[in-house]
């Protein structure tokens, strides 16, 4: 642009801003006339600008009728090929257009669903892109917060439908799919009159098996139940508390007495004190009582002055006097009054300590996956082909009883106080799939035939397809559950399994993904083509040509010209295991006897932190910042509401009502996201100390990569590998 140019422009009035966006065209060549109108915005003309460099028709568009925004959507639609008739209407806000476009560009057309808020149209068009048809519930009225976790039901196939309606907000809606997650009995708690933080006291108490009906009472309010849960979980005596007539802070200060011991004086008859005018409790100063400082033990001292008038009225009413009532020793009276211990301390009365209950336990009639170890040969190879073994179960055949908590025993100090006992903890219910819970909320019945697995608290007993080979006469086989073949699987057959995979004998250049394990007795030659790919371990007997993949370990006896990807660590077993050619990556660690061979094959190792796991630590670390941006803006929001009005007022707000809604629902997230991050976190720290070891020979040519250093090795022997001080070094081993 020359300076009479921009001249005439300033004359115009035209923003400097402007001025420069008229220029950027000029020297792109774009016919700027199109835009140079004072009345655009710069970021108008930005817009209008970049969509005619790119060859795009922006005439309708240069209209202040569109924001800046609007027009970005507009051109990005021009950009991925959609049709942007569908949005391009100034009308439509940028977040609906936003939406529109990215469902256009995976297929989908939103725009009959224009008049609904952007928000909802996010949720149709996630909904869309997993083909899960949420448009009922849109029509009815539910908002983008009930939508969230409608879909997330859906997706779980979870059937929470007859539960709900438009009145429960999004946050009482998690709380009845997370008690159908974990198996507790919703009846309980979804019902419009319990809140969503009742709701969630409440299925908490199911899920570890606690006594509910202590604060199943929607008079209580979520604050109360909560310190009758927590009481409940500590295996303390609610009923001193578990009343109307208490504030949540006052429940919670009886709470904390009893956890520290809290003693109630309890006024009972006692034989021993019709023996004692009461009236005449006068202390004798010849007789003295003492206590221990737990109020456990009682001891007494007789003076040789009252030898020969003591009498056991006259001892019963100093122990009367000083509160002993408990536990009474008797004999001992007996013996004083014999003349013996006179002026000895003696132990006169013991309290009784509580005992406490016993915590609940679980009774399994099945064995859990019960795999057997693998085989070491005399050759020093593995025998891998019992690792199918494990034990089937019927449908209606018994699981698992629950065994609960015991109350336990209180106790008595020597002054008759009561000394409350503890109740045994609860464990919580078992989550998993593949079964239900009786009535009883105590016996696990498997809802299905299958393959029994317990990992923890979670239960799974899922399908098992047997088949004796899998061949062309069989065809691909995909199942949402367990496969098992006999025999062998032939080339270019494709398996899917939800879970895992179990090959009894060899494997030719086949497509297998498993969502758990494979395990393959024989061996696998892939052809150059074939691959293994689990969430869990692959186990075989050797791997030749094929690229294997797995979440865990990678474990044989050798591998040759393979593609090895373990997030663990990779294991070649036996005494002539090797790992020569193609290239192998672990995020832990290598272990085998040769790496590479004398003629000098070039073979790649990696270790360290994954490419995989650095995009997911990215991931996790955008959506906390982004959750956290959110939560400090609801959270001022919250506090601001808070010093103005009381909490019976807010409570009626409908407008507050959603910020706790949706301060609860980020806080979910963000302990979500926290427990990825810090699952993810602990692998990548093993990876620190990841290394290769080489127990027999490590020949020339082997390139090594630790998290981004790199080594050629020459010719050693019994050697590890491994990053220090930011280079790679080759160690002798012990």
């Amino acid at each position: 642009m020359t300076e009479q140019q921009q001249q005439y422009f300033l004359k115009q009035g035209f923003s400097q801003k402007q001025i420069e966006e008229i220029a950027l065209g000029m020297e792109n060549g774009v016919p700027v006339s199109v835009y140079a109108f004072k009345e655009l915005m710069p970021q108008n003309m930005y817009q209008i600008r970049r969509g005619l460099e790119e060859g795009f028709d922006m005439h309708a568009y240069a209209t202040p009728d569109y924001g800046w925004f609007q027009l970005e959507e507009i051109r990005l639609g021009f950009e991925n090929n959609v049709d942007v008739s569908k949005y391009d209407d100034a009308n439509i806000s940028y977040k609906k257009m936003h939406q529109i476009r990215r469902a256009l560009e995976e297929g989908n057309d939103l725009s009959e669903f224009i008049s609904y808020e952007h928000d909802v149209l996010k949720k149709i068009r996630e909904s869309k892109s997993l083909k899960i048809d949420i448009i009922p519930y849109v029509r009815q009225g539910y908002n983008a917060e009930q939508l969230e976790e409608i879909l997330n039901a859906l997706k779980d196939k979870l059937d929470i439908f007859q539960y709900i309606d438009v009145s429960f907000p999004g946050a009482a809606i998690h709380e009845i799919a997370q008690g159908y997650r974990s198996n507790a009995d919703v009846d309980f708690y979804a019902r419009d009159c319990y809140s969503w933080k009742q709701m969630r006291e409440i299925r908490v108490g199911i899920e570890k098996q606690l006594d509910i009906s202590y604060y199943m009472s929607p008079l209580f309010d979520h604050r109360q139940m909560e310190q009758i849960r927590l009481g409940l979980e500590e295996g303390l005596e609610v009923e001193y508390y578990n009343s109307l007539m208490y504030t949540a802070n006052e429940m919670e200060a009886f709470r904390n007495r009893l956890k520290n011991g809290f003693e109630e004086e309890i006024v009972e008859n006692d034989d021993l004190l019709d023996l004692v005018d009461l009236l005449e409790v006068n202390a004798e100063e010849d007789i003295h009582v003492s206590i221990s400082d737990d109020d456990m033990e009682a001891y007494l001292t007789v003076s040789p002055n009252c030898k020969e008038s003591l009498t056991k009225k006259d001892i019963l009413k100093n122990l009367r006097y000083s509160d002993v009532t408990q536990n009474i020793n008797m004999r001992m009276i007996d013996e004083l009054l014999q003349g013996k211990h006179i002026g000895e301390k003696v132990l006169i009365a013991v309290g009784r300590p509580p005992k406490q209950g016993e915590d609940g336990r679980y009774e399994f009639f099945v064995k859990a996956d019960s795999h057997k170890a693998p085989k070491i040969l005399s050759d020093g190879s593995v025998d891998y082909s019992g690792g199918g073994d494990y034990e089937m179960i019927k449908v209606g055949q018994k699981v698992a009883y629950y065994h609960s908590a015991t109350k336990g025993i209180e106790g008595r100090s020597v002054t008759n106080k009561r000394i409350p006992a503890t109740r045994g903890k609860e464990l919580e219910m078992l989550k998993g799939k593949g079964f239900f819970v009786l009535e009883d909320r105590k016996t696990y019945v498997a809802a299905t035939d299958g393959k029994v697995e317990l990992n923890g608290n979670l239960l799974e007993i899922t399908k098992v397809i047997n088949l004796e080979e899998a061949n062309a006469n069989t065809g691909n086989i995909r199942f949402n559950g367990n496969i098992e073949i006999a025999g062998d699987v032939s080339g270019g057959i494709r398996i899917e399994a939800g879970q895992d995979v179990i090959i009894g004998g060899f494997v030719e250049d086949a497509f297998i993904t498993a969502g758990g394990n494979i395990t393959i007795s024989k061996g696998v030659n892939g052809g150059g083509v074939g691959e293994l790919k689990a969430g869990g371990e692959v186990t075989a007997k050797f791997f030749e040509t094929v690229k294997v993949t797995a979440g865990k370990c990678i474990t044989a006896n050798y591998s040759l010209n393979s593609e090895l990807y373990s997030e663990g660590e990779i294991n070649l077993s036996g005494k002539k295991s090797v790992l020569v050619g193609a290239s192998a990556f672990a995020a832990k660690e290598i272990k085998a006897i040769d790496v590479g061979n004398m003629m000098g094959v070039q073979t790649k190792i990696k270790l360290g932190v994954s490419d995989k796991m650095k995009a997911e630590l990215y991931r996790i670390n955008t959506a906390r910042n982004d959750n956290n941006k959110k939560l400090d803006i609801l959270i001022k929001s919250e506090k601001d509401f808070q010093s103005k009005f009381s909490q019976e007022e807010r409570d009626a707000m409908e407008m507050y009502i959603k910020i706790e809604n949706a301060i609860y629902t980020l806080n979910i997230q963000e302990e979500e996201l926290k427990k990825e991050y810090e699952d993810l976190m602990d692998v990548i720290a093993i990876t620190k100390d990841a290394c290769l070891v080489v127990m027999g020979n490590l020949y020339d040519n082997v390139l090594i990569e630790i998290d981004g250093k790199r080594t050629m090795s020459t010719q050693s022997n019994n050697v590890t590998v491994k990053k220090v001080s930011e280079r790679v070094g080759i160690f002798k081993n012990n």
